[in-house]
């Protein structure tokens, strides 16, 4: 019956049944499609032939044309049968499967793309953070040598002097070396054995001239082993005689003491 049914011939019982069937069974539903193509080229095939003026006018008039404004010995080699159109219907459907493919390859491609350039973001975010982690820790170094720098100048010196700090009972194991130049005021301090301060808490000096009330300096942390090198500038009027005091503060610093004194030197 396939045979029947590509060329038009079933009537519509048969092409019902057959219908049935087809739509069960792929293998005869691909060989029904060949042979409808095959039966659409069998229009290519004929001569084509011009329709008799009777049977033209019989279908001119159950369209319901005017067969009188029709010219005779119409060209009919440009008739197509329908079965013809199917293979440029076929074109269209693998055009439009292949530009379907096509769009489906471009957004995976931008997917793609896109992770690829979010990753490459974190990357180069990851790198930016190393690299300044890096680079705070090189400016820490270079800032240690220089105070060493500094320190060795100073020790060296036949000017400077050296006063020694002892720890308070509040820190009973804690000691540091003052040392700074009378004329400059260039001063540097070396501690060890300071307890570890809270977060929001740091060590301020403090310079306590004879009979004056003390006069603040800088603010300074400690390390695990309570060491620290800072560098400082002992203000004109506490060169000649004072004491060299260390309290714990808040971060932001004080302008008068108020914590617990944890080093001091010896009353000059």
């Amino acid at each position: 019956m396939l045979d029947l049914s590509a060329l038009g011939v079933l009537d519509e019982t048969q092409e019902s049944s057959l219908e049935q069937h087809v739509a069960a069974c792929a293998e005869c539903r691909s060989e029904l499609v060949e042979l409808r193509d095959a039966a659409g080229l069998l229009a290519h095939a004929a001569t084509p032939l011009a329709p008799s003026h009777e049977l033209r006018g019989r279908i001119l008039a159950a369209a319901g044309a005017d067969p009188r404004t029709q010219k005779p010995g119409l060209d009919t080699s440009r008739v197509v049968s329908i079965a013809s159109r199917r293979p440029a219907n076929l074109w269209r459907t693998l055009l439009k499967i292949a530009a379907g493919i096509a769009f489906v390859a471009l957004a995976i491609g931008l997917i793609v793309i896109w992770r690829r350039d979010v990753n490459s973001r974190r990357e180069i975010a990851r790198l930016t953070h190393e690299m300044t982690l890096q680079q705070h820790q090189l400016n820490r170094e270079h800032d240690a040598r220089m105070r060493e720098h500094d320190a060795v100048l100073l020790l060296s010196s036949r000017e400077a002097k050296k006063m020694e700090l002892a720890g308070t009972p509040a820190a009973q194991n804690a000691r540091a070396t003052f040392i700074f130049d009378p004329k400059t005021g260039r001063a540097m301090l070396m501690t060890e054995g300071l307890p570890a301060v809270p977060a929001d808490k740091a060590y301020e000096v403090w310079f306590i001239p004879k009979g004056h009330s003390p006069m603040p300096g800088k603010m300074f942390t400690v390390d695990a082993g309570g060491r620290a090198m800072a560098s400082e500038q002992v203000p004109e009027e506490a060169r000649e005689h004072m004491t060299v005091a260390i309290t714990l503060e808040p971060k932001k610093g004080s302008a008068v003491p108020t914590g617990a004194i944890y080093l001091s030197s010896p009353s000059s």
